[in-house]
C-alpha cells in the first residue's frame, strides 16, 4: 500500500514538471510576461497560469471520476485549437504594445539616496504605462492548456488511483504542485533573465520583447493547423 502511494506521488508530481513545459505553456507564459517585464510580475503570471491550469483540471477529475460526467472529445478538440488562436492573439497583443511603448530611465531620490531604474512608457506622450496587477489573463490561459491537455492526464488517474475518487483528486493536486513548481522555476528564470537583459541594454531588452511576441504568433500558427 504504501508503495502504490510513493508510486502515485512520484509519478504524478514528475509527469506534472514535464508537463508545465510544453512548448504552449512556456510560450503563453513568456509572452504574457512581456505586457509588465519585472521579476516580481513574471514570477506572479507563471503563478497565476499554473492555479488556473490546476484548477480546471482538478474540476475535470471531480466531474469526471465524481459523478461520471465525461468532457465530449469535439470540445477538447476545440479547445486545442483555440490555444493556437489565443497565441497568436496574445503575440499580437503584446507586438502592438511593443510599437507603442519604450524605456525611459526614472530616477527617483529616498532622502541621501538616488535609485534608478527603467519604467515602461507610452512612445508618443511619455507618460508611465499602467498595467492592471489583478489581471486574470494567466489564470484564463492556464485553464484553457487545462482543459486542452485534460485527456493525457486525466487517461493515467485510473491506473493510478484504482478507481477511488479521493485518491484521483489526490493524484491530480499533485500532478499540478508538481506543474506550479516547475512554473514557478521557469518563471524564475525568465525574470532574472529580463533584469539581466534590461540591466546591459534597453535596446536588447525590447528585441527580446518583439522576439516572443513574434515566436508566439508563428507557434500559435503551427499550432492551429496541427489541431484543426
Amino acid at each position: 500500500m504504501l508503495f502504490s502511494s510513493l508510486t502515485m506521488i512520484g509519478a504524478g508530481f514528475s509527469l506534472g514538471l514535464l508537463h508545465a513545459f510544453d512548448a504552449d505553456h512556456v510560450m503563453a507564459v513568456s509572452t504574457l510576461s512581456t505586457r509588465k517585464p519585472s521579476f516580481n510580475s513574471t514570477i506572479k503570471q507563471g503563478l497565476h497560469w499554473a492555479l488556473g491550469h490546476g484548477g480546471i483540471l482538478l474540476l475535470c477529475g471531480l466531474l469526471l471520476f465524481g459523478i461520471g460526467f465525461e468532457i465530449p472529445a469535439t470540445f477538447q478538440s476545440l479547445a486545442e485549437a483555440s490555444v493556437g488562436v489565443l497565441l497568436i492573439l496574445i503575440g499580437a497583443l503584446c507586438l502592438k504594445k511593443c510599437r507603442q511603448q519604450s524605456l525611459k530611465l526614472v530616477r527617483h531620490t529616498h532622502g541621501d539616496i538616488e535609485h534608478t531604474h527603467w519604467q515602461i512608457v507610452d512612445r508618443d506622450s511619455q507618460k508611465p504605462v499602467q498595467e492592471n496587477d489583478h489581471n486574470h489573463a494567466p489564470a484564463m490561459v492556464g485553464m484553457l492548456h487545462g482543459l486542452a491537455g485534460s485527456a493525457p492526464a486525466l487517461a493515467l488517474v485510473p491506473a493510478m488511483a484504482s478507481g477511488d475518487l479521493i485518491s484521483a483528486l489526490t493524484y491530480l493536486l499533485i500532478f499540478s504542485l508538481g506543474v506550479l513548481i516547475a512554473m514557478m522555476t521557469f518563471s524564475m528564470g525568465l525574470g532574472a533573465t529580463q533584469k539581466y537583459l534590461l540591466n546591459v541594454s534597453a535596446r536588447l531588452f525590447q528585441y527580446m520583447r518583439y522576439g516572443i511576441s513574434l515566436v508566439a504568433m508563428a507557434f500559435g500558427g503551427y499550432w492551429l493547423m496541427q489541431a484543426i
